[in-house]
């Protein structure tokens, strides 16, 4: 049996719901960190690489793609540092 034309109304809210909720935090995370030292975002970066270690979540890959997503947005050698940085955590 498929779904109900009712069940997919829900279904595209709570998905919309989601993406507004994901979308504000990250609008959040960006006002908080775009004046934050080099020092300030390695110290988070090593903080949240930690945290995610010890919950069994750290997923490099994921991480990675996420950065080649915004690369267009991003000087060559900032893209080079993250990817360093990143490596150096594993």
């Amino acid at each position: 049996m498929g779904i109900k034309l009712s069940d997919m109304k829900n279904i595209n809210l709570e998905e919309n719901s989601k993406n507004e909720e994901n979308s504000n935090v990250l609008n959040e995370t960006y006002e908080e960190l775009k004046n934050a030292s080099t020092d300030e975002l390695m110290k988070r970066l090593q903080s949240e690489v930690k945290k995610q270690k010890v919950d069994g979540t750290f997923d490099i890959e994921n991480i990675k793609d996420n950065i080649d997503k915004i690369k267009g947005y991003l000087p060559q050698d900032t893209y080079q540092n993250m990817l360093n940085i990143l490596d150096s955590l594993k």
